[in-house]
């Protein structure tokens, strides 16, 4: 009898210390408290050879999912394209498309054949070309070139859209020394064949056009920027073929007007127009109030941004209004302007560089892949091309594992996974089991969430559980690891005899489920 309690007391203690074994967790990591808004910016130089940068664009040239970047350079007199080879950071390989046009102004990524890859459209200053170059398709890529326009002096600026709504990409181009705002159906053909048309003339410098639909009659119009005239001017569609162009004079008195972008800034649903004056050092925004003309009110956004080149219009941090990002030759700044709401619109300053010599073309889009926006620019004065990288959208948490540490092959057992998303971004979970099975990137999950996965290890033995969470842009977090053992269990004859177990039900139970070698 005083062996029975013996023994069983033994069990009660042995069951206690396995039971208290199974119940252990682990967890390594925990969410820091940060502002969603606080983005950091690292910059990354792309190439310190773009010589005299004048134009940049992003898109996904060779259609491999990753971003690449597309450059103008003046005196360089390229055309080029770097190729994202991902990697962290980016690793980047320049790829000439053409190195003999001459004063290059400007480059733009489309499908402008129609033939599913991507085309390039550029502008040149001294060549007084507007010219594309068309993707053979192959890989490496080669380029056909065909000018659309000879003698279109000082072409400023190329810009692409389907403007008579035909199904097909159709060219803009600004030229500042023939003071003209002009336009080139595609006609379509192989090669493609051009129809010219003058939207507007005695444009006295003209920089750039821009395309969108200001009076909603559902006929696309023309808003340009004229540094000389200092105007902003929109040509209103009245249709027709050839199309009837009506002049609609904005401002007249905007020193240096460089650049006009379009976007509904205010949410009204009428398209407003962003403008950079580079001897007014300013940026502003023209609300469009409606009426038959348009009225438009003028909210100036920043003075005192030096030689200001551009104010791209897009919502850098996520909160659902329009931000402007913007350079300044003169005072070499990338910055971004936020939107703070109110009426008028209130806006914060944020310089992202200052001392980005000749800060002039940029571009905004997701470069890496990671669901935020990010900045390209080119320093004319430093022929520099580089991009900031923001981090709004912050990698998950690691993986917290929970679960049996301890448990005995050929048993299912649960494990809870849980990773929090600063974005509350909904999630998936990579998993290894360290047996040759795996769970491949399995979701999504909400963020914060307990997940249940259940595992059988077949084998005796220790394993090292792996895990990490990725958010719906792909953002991965770091690995987190949980390690477990499945120990081999002794035969139960060879601790007590049979006949004794046999006698006590119970305790013969307990034994077999608990006694481990």
């Amino acid at each position: 009898m005083k062996k029975t309690v013996l023994i069983i007391c033994l069990i009660f203690v042995f069951q206690t210390a396995v039971t208290g074994s199974l119940n252990n967790t682990f967890s390594k990591n925990t969410l820091e408290s940060k502002n969603l808004y606080d983005i950091n910016w690292e910059k990354h130089i792309i190439d310190n050879t773009f010589d005299y940068a004048f134009g940049v664009h992003a898109f996904d040239v060779d259609l491999d999912g990753n971003c690449d970047i597309l450059g103008a350079a003046q005196e360089g007199d390229f055309i080029a394209w770097w190729r994202n080879e991902g990697g962290n950071p980016i690793n980047w390989t320049k790829l000439i498309i053409d190195d003999n046009f001459n004063g290059a102004t400007s480059v733009v990524a489309v499908d402008i054949d129609k033939d599913k890859d991507i085309d390039v459209v550029g502008s040149a200053w001294q060549a007084n070309q507007i010219a594309i170059w068309i993707n053979n398709g192959e890989n490496p890529i080669g380029w056909t070139k065909y000018v659309i326009k000879y003698g279109f002096h000082f072409a400023h600026e190329a810009y692409c859209y389907d403007l008579d709504k035909d199904g097909d990409i159709d060219i803009l181009g600004a030229s500042t020394d023939d003071n003209q705002i002009a336009w080139w159906r595609n006609d379509g053909g192989d090669p493609i064949s051009w129809t010219e048309q003058i939207i507007g003339s005695n444009f006295l410098g003209a920089k750039s056009a821009r395309v969108e639909d200001f009076d909603k009659d559902g006929l696309l119009d023309v808003v340009g920027a004229a540094f000389y005239d200092d105007k902003i001017i929109w040509w209103r569609n009245s249709g027709g073929e050839p199309i009837v162009w009506q002049e609609n004079i904005i401002v007249d008195d905007l020193d240096g007007s460089h650049r006009v972008e379009v976007i509904d800034m205010d949410f009204d649903g009428d398209i407003d127009i962003v403008s950079a004056a580079y001897h007014d050092a300013e940026i502003s925004w023209w609300r469009n109030d409606g009426g038959d003309p348009i009225s438009w009110t003028k909210q100036v956004v920043t003075t005192y941004f030096r030689g200001a080149c551009i104010g791209l219009p897009v919502d850098i941090d996520d909160d659902g209004d329009i931000d402007i990002v913007g350079t300044a030759q003169q005072g070499y700044d990338v910055a971004v302007f936020r939107n703070d709401g109110g009426e008028p619109i209130q806006w914060t300053k944020i310089v992202i560089d200052t001392n980005f010599y000749g800060a002039w073309p940029g571009y905004v889009t997701d470069i890496d892949s990671d669901g935020d926006i990010d900045i390209v620019a080119g320093a004319s004065w430093q022929d520099t091309l580089a991009w900031w990288e923001s981090d709004l959208n912050k990698q998950p948490t690691k993986p917290e594992i929970s679960g049996p540490v301890k448990g005995k092959a050929g048993i299912s057992y649960d494990y809870t996974f849980k990773s929090v998303d600063p974005n509350s971004d909904d999630i998936y979970f990579y998993i290894l089991w360290d047996d040759g099975h795996s769970e491949m990137w399995e979701g999504p999950y909400s963020s914060g969430t307990d997940v249940i996965f259940a595992h059988t290890y077949a084998k005796e033995g220790k394993y090292t559980i792996k895990a990490k969470a990725k958010d719906i842009h792909g953002v991965e977090s770091d690995w987190s690891e949980f390690i477990v053992t499945m120990p081999r269990y002794k035969t139960i004859s060879s601790l007590l005899p049979l006949k004794l177990l046999a006698q006590f039900p119970l305790v013969r139970f307990l034994f077999l489920k608990f006694t481990i070698f």
